[in-house]
């Protein structure tokens, strides 16, 4: 390992397992105003704050080479970023479906697109506290499609500013320093890391709340699956905002994508679960395919 490298990881690392460590440490209860805080301010630039130390102190190296940039990025296909999020969603939806409703694998829970499925999820959501009786629910369909587009916007806006905090580290020091690698090596090794760097945050109750440790092997599963469509769109769009906007996007939906899921295990049936993985796979695999076709 390079020292460049090592010093990337000990930052990127050290800072977001720090801040971690005060919310257990104060007593900060998960998923609240100041734990939400510590997470955004704190673990999630963290990467971004090592790739800019190491990158200008410690290699002396522009930080633009990172490709933190509009200009010069294939504006087109950041114009396609939507259509990737839609086509990440009902695939996860649709792995779901497949798995569970179809073949009835009972940790993959049922998808339900029914009025009153979707219903039942609003009340439980609000934990009966709103007569959904009265309000007119569109079709689920719509609210899917809206879910979506709320996602898009979102993703793309106010998530983008913390997703780039770690697209920086990931998608940019670490694509620069695994260059040489083919994007198959490359993805293995950064979605590796990604996973891992998440561990405290898990432990904690992120994504997998009935599943601390157990949750942590997921997260790099789902790190690496992810990691393949991510490279193929920082290479296609030529700039960080690529996948640091499809990341807002994804984090943006996965709450709303719930609402459409029953009794699954989150180690499975969410978007952070094995479906999501799949879904990342079955993304990557339509890329490639489509990239193929056009340059026939």
């Amino acid at each position: 390992m390079n020292k460049a490298l090592l010093y990337y990881l000990l930052i990127s690392f050290g800072v977001c397992w720090i801040g971690a460590g005060f919310i257990p440490l104060f007593d900060i209860g998960y998923n609240s105003f100041a734990s939400t805080a510590i997470v955004a301010l704190i673990c999630m630039p963290a990467p971004a704050l090592a790739a800019w130390i190491v990158q200008v102190f410690i290699l002396k190296r522009p930080f633009a080479e990172l490709q933190l940039t509009w200009k010069q990025a294939d504006q087109k296909q950041l114009y396609l970023l939507p259509v990737w999020l839609f086509v990440f969603l009902l695939a996860t939806v649709g792995w779901i479906y497949l798995l569970g409703n179809v073949f009835q694998i009972e940790v993959f829970g049922l998808v339900d697109f029914s009025r009153d499925g979707l219903l039942l999820k609003l009340e439980e959501v609000t934990q009966g506290k709103t007569d959904l009786s009265t309000v007119g629910i569109p079709s689920p369909w719509i609210v899917f499609a809206l879910i979506c587009f709320a996602a898009i916007l979102t993703g793309s806006s106010i998530n983008l500013i913390f997703t780039l905090g770690e697209e920086i580290g990931w998608r940019g020091f670490l694509f620069k320093q695994f260059e040489h690698f083919s994007p198959a090596k490359r993805s293995m090794i950064t979605g590796t890391i990604w996973g891992i760097w998440h561990a405290p945050l898990i432990v904690l109750g992120l994504n997998y709340p009935d599943h601390p440790y157990l949750g942590i092997g997921m997260m790099v599963v789902f790190c690496v699956a992810l990691s393949f469509p991510m490279d193929f769109l920082r290479r296609s769009t030529n700039t960080i905002l690529g996948p640091g906007a499809f990341h807002g996007m994804i984090n943006a939906s996965a709450a709303g994508t719930m609402l459409f899921i029953w009794n699954g295990d989150s180690l499975i049936a969410s978007i952070a679960g094995l479906s999501g993985a799949l879904a990342a796979f079955s993304l990557l695999g339509i890329q490639y395919l489509l990239t193929k076709i056009i340059h026939r």
